[in-house]
């Protein structure tokens, strides 16, 4: 009885580990800190947790860890061509369609930037 019931509960915890399948390729996320304020300001001294994003054409796919970022696209000169907020419970963006090319996609957080090159 105890037996199975060990057995039981590690493939439910096996089943809660799996990855959730989100469509599109993952987007490979750097980090770059940014100033915050003064000359005082210390890097954090813990782990920074990096974003696991996903794009499928023009839509941008992530969890509820982004709430309160703002996803931006800057262009080769480094404009910012597109930014929006990540509201509560908002799972993606949709990039417009009129935008083709390379773009930076930038998810700012805080003092950091996460950023990667994605062609749209």
């Amino acid at each position: 009885m105890k037996k199975s019931f060990f057995v039981s509960i590690a493939l439910v915890l096996s089943v809660m580990a799996l990855p959730v399948m989100a469509e599109g390729e993952q987007v490979p996320i750097k980090i770059k800190q940014t100033s915050t304020g003064g000359e005082l300001s210390q890097p954090s001294k813990s782990p920074i947790l990096v974003p696991v994003v996903y794009l499928d054409g023009n839509v941008l796919s992530f969890d509820e860890s982004l709430e309160g970022c703002t996803v931006q696209l800057l262009d080769e000169s480094e404009n910012i061509i597109f930014a929006d907020f990540i509201e509560e419970n908002q799972t993606s963006v949709t990039f417009p369609s009129t935008l083709t090319g390379t773009y930076e996609l930038q998810i700012v957080r805080g003092g950091i930037t996460f950023y990667a090159y994605i062609i749209l």
